[in-house]
């Protein structure tokens, strides 16, 4: 369709989706991954095992290959270098600032501040001191995070007593870049939600608002990411608004963003953003769940191209369920064929292997793997995933054979 040469920085398993979506629409795809044995290689026009976060041999690439024409983003970490190469070589994107507002979480609270009710106070830290300080001020509970990190609730850990202030802080430092400082905030008190937004000439559009299960505090990380969150027309035109000023307030006018925000009994709360689609298979579902193919409207927009469909067009179901299993090292797994061809699965598998070893999730690292699953409604899809959680089995080098866990299992599972 468009002919255009297109650079995607990331090819993990869980972007094939979105790879293969964009080479559908026309574009040449060239995949940069440190990984010289990245999925996403065996699948994309061009490979580059490059990493995505060195600009300067990326533009060395570029130069050698006589060009691009955009450059998207898969990951948190390639956020900024897309900005910047884009704005070396002139090709249309969000400002550099802009897309460093987008990267970190203290600058996001300091852009946000003017929003009042819809952001919460926070402090920063860079040592285990400053900590105790921010404690004092704020009151607990609270959350600590690494202001800049490779995303994937890295370092994110709940702090409800003093006792865990100095594990915390450690956990978010350790889970940051290098020489990141950590932000320390308000828990919230609400259920948990992400949009999908695209972004043109000024103007937003929420695509699809999830619903989230997350895993027991004191970590954060998603289980399940259910659409369409279940949200009165009052509370939607709300979040709407909100996602409007957060993406405004950081200064980015094209693109894509995926925003995290809290709906308390006030009104929803901005938690965080990133200048990119949700991760992994999120572009596919909100095609699905919307109507629109905000991968795709992502690159085009990348190439400066005009986006074909900025509004919904469709409210369908979906359940972004993640592979939780019992701890234990894997001897083998078994996902039965009819899963892996079934209409009602985006995509499905495991991600771990004979010996590794199995963890409960602090981070999205611990997860075992997904599966998406849509219906009409969220009840069919979350139906269906459970469906599948049951069909998927590991077998434990100590014997034991165990399923996926179900969606009962993941709110009330000790491991």
């Amino acid at each position: 369709m468009t002919g255009k040469r297109l650079l995607i920085l990331g090819g993990n398993r869980y972007n094939l989706p979105s790879i293969r979506a964009a080479r559908e629409a026309g574009f040449r795809t060239i995949v940069a991954d440190r990984n010289p044995n990245a999925a996403g290689f065996a699948i994309a026009d061009e490979s580059w095992p490059i990493d995505l976060i060195d600009v300067g041999g990326l533009e060395q690439a570029i130069v050698d290959a006589e060009g691009i024409d955009g450059v998207v983003s898969m990951a948190e970490a390639g956020v900024r270098p897309a900005a910047e190469l884009s704005s070396r070589l002139g090709l249309a994107s969000i400002s550099t600032e802009a897309a460093a507002n987008a990267t970190s979480k203290a600058a996001m609270r300091r852009c946000w501040e003017p929003l009042g009710r819809f952001t919460t106070e926070y402090r920063i830290a860079r040592a285990a001191e400053e900590a105790l300080e921010a404690v004092s001020q704020l009151g607990l509970p609270l959350v600590f995070k690494p202001d800049q990190s490779f995303g994937g609730s890295r370092g994110v850990r709940i702090v409800e007593a003093e006792s865990e202030i100095a594990d915390a802080f450690a956990f978010a430092d350790e889970g940051g870049l290098d020489g990141s400082a950590v932000v320390i905030e308000r828990r919230l008190r609400g259920t948990e939600h992400s949009a999908e937004v695209l972004i043109w000439e000024g103007r937003t559009s929420v695509l699809c608002i999830s619903q989230k299960v997350k895993s027991p505090a004191p970590y954060r990380v998603d289980l399940s990411v259910q659409y369409p969150a279940q949200f009165s027309q009052e509370q939607e035109e709300l979040a709407a608004r909100i996602c409007d000023q957060a993406v405004t307030a950081l200064g980015l006018t094209r693109g894509v963003a995926h925003i995290e925000f809290c709906m308390t009994d006030t009104g929803p709360v901005l938690m965080e953003l990133g200048a990119r689609c949700g991760g992994g298979h999120t572009p596919q579902i909100a095609h699905h769940v919307s109507g629109v193919d905000e991968f795709v409207e992502y690159c085009r927009m990348a190439c400066g191209l005009a986006p074909r469909c900025f509004e919904p067009t469709a409210r369908r179901g979906a359940d972004y369920r993640f592979a939780i299993l019992p701890p234990g090292v894997v001897e083998s797994i078994e996902i039965p064929d009819e899963l892996r061809d079934s209409a009602a699965l985006i995509d499905v598998d495991l991600t771990v292997e004979r010996g590794d070893e199995i963890h409960l999730p602090r981070t999205t690292a611990d997860r075992a793997g997904f599966i998406v699953a849509r219906g009409e409604n969220l009840e069919e899809a979350m139906r269906m995933a459970d469906a599948a959680s049951e069909r998927i089995r590991v077998r434990y080098m100590d014997g034991r054979t165990r399923h996926v866990y179900t969606l009962s299992d993941l709110t009330g599972a000790e491991g």
